[in-house]
């Protein structure tokens, strides 16, 4: 939770073929793997694909003669110059850009997430590989013609293998460069995403739907909190912050659960588990007695119990009861648009979670009640969970000589 954990380590297992994508040595066992994160804004600039086209085309053109030469030998000069200068004009850039997007692997946890709530990682490795593989056929082309050239016997010839050699750059080029604009599509919208601030202790307030979570964020805040939007949300997710001793901390809320099979989770929900499974988080557990959030009691509870166990060994926690002024048993009064609702087997049900969760602090962010208290208790529990934080290296490591093997193919954007 500490801000100055900028890194993560993982153990991860090598793959099948052998490989440990990129981060020790090839065998068996466990490697030792470091993310950086904020990979998603260090991604490179990417032109569009004609603006890629007319500044090869360009150098090429300006490009002239070695002075001195004469004849066949001027013209077999000027060619193989014009031929590299455009070869470059392509390669070059298309280089950085395969570069400057890096494995998924190399990813953070939660970025890599992302990665797949948003775009996926096939689509990203074949976008990526369908670029490296045209700068390759390029590369290929432009060396070609330029040894062609260099052979030419006179004039003419050499200006015709030249000419041949430059349209047959750009007609591969055309032909391939859809990719180039889908890799700028990628790396906007990447780039566009919300920031999310891996070093900076969080509070995720989690729960069903409609619990009050977005009212606990803005109670909580030192100031009026941000609305983040993924792309694949329908609403907008309210992001404030607090400080202790002079530390900023996030507290934000997270898309409501359902409680349901992980595998039936949808992509707005996947966007919760990521961050209770990948951030720093302090996990506020938000739970509704007053039978407004459209959930049931016991629904609300199984939800809970599953989290707890997925979570609570390696999360600090703290259980909520939401809404306390409006629920009788917390020593609320019933909301008058609910009164016909709530009826005995209701207030069976909020005392039944009152003893499974004897812990839970009842809140009303309307009413303030609780607040206080509340941030008492995240403050004692954030300090002692500090202290258990070790410090990550700052960096990641990389070898630059291992290979990712089978990538898929190239699929052009929707």
């Amino acid at each position: 939770m500490s801000a100055r954990v900028d890194a993560v380590d993982v153990d991860a297992d090598v793959n099948a073929s052998g490989d440990d994508d990129g981060d020790g040595a090839r065998g068996g066992g466990a490697v030792r793997r470091t993310y950086r994160p904020g990979a998603f804004g260090r991604l490179p600039s990417v032109a569009a694909a004609e603006e890629l086209a007319a500044s090869a085309r360009k150098k090429a053109t300006r490009t002239t003669p070695t002075r001195g030469l004469k004849d066949a030998a001027r013209e077999r000069n000027l060619g193989v110059k014009r031929l590299d200068a455009m070869t470059a004009g392509f390669c070059t850039p298309l280089k950085t850009y395969v570069k400057g997007f890096p494995a998924p692997e190399r990813f953070h946890p939660f970025e890599r997430a992302l990665l797949e709530l948003t775009l996926s990682d096939k689509k990203y490795r074949a976008t990526v590989e369908a670029v490296d593989v045209m700068r390759k056929g390029l590369l290929g082309i432009g060396k070609g013609y330029a040894a062609q050239v260099t052979k030419a016997p006179g004039v003419k010839e050499a200006e015709d293998v030249r000419e041949k050699g430059l349209e047959e750059l750009e007609t591969y080029y055309r032909k391939n460069a859809r990719c180039v604009d889908d890799l700028k599509s990628i790396a906007k919208l990447l780039r566009n995403l919300p920031t999310a601030e891996l070093e900076t202790p969080t509070v995720a307030l989690v729960g069903a739907p409609n619990v009050g979570k977005s009212s606990l964020v803005r109670v909580l805040s030192s100031g009026t909190p941000e609305v983040c939007n993924y792309p694949f949300t329908t609403k907008g997710i309210k992001m404030g912050h607090f400080f202790i001793e002079d530390e900023r901390h996030i507290v934000t809320d997270t898309p409501g659960l359902i409680n349901r099979a992980a595998e039936e989770r949808n992509k707005i929900e996947l966007l919760t588990i990521a961050t209770l499974e990948h951030l720093p988080t302090c996990v506020v557990f938000v739970t509704d007695l007053s039978g407004l959030s459209g959930t049931s009691i016991p629904d609300q509870l199984e939800l809970r119990a599953s989290l707890y166990e997925q979570f609570a060994h390696r999360r600090p926690w703290i259980d909520v009861f939401s809404k306390a002024a409006l629920v009788p048993v917390l020593g609320g009064k019933t909301d008058p648009v609910a009164q016909e609702l709530w009826t005995a087997k209701d207030v069976e049900e909020a005392k039944q979670a009152m003893e499974k969760i004897p812990a839970a602090m009842p809140t009303s962010a309307e009413e303030e009640w609780g607040i206080p208290e509340l941030k008492e208790r995240l403050t004692e529990l954030l300090r002692e969970h500090k202290r258990t934080l070790p410090v990550a290296e700052s960096d990641f490591t990389r070898n630059s000589s291992s290979k990712v093997d089978k990538r898929p193919d190239y699929i052009p954007m929707l």
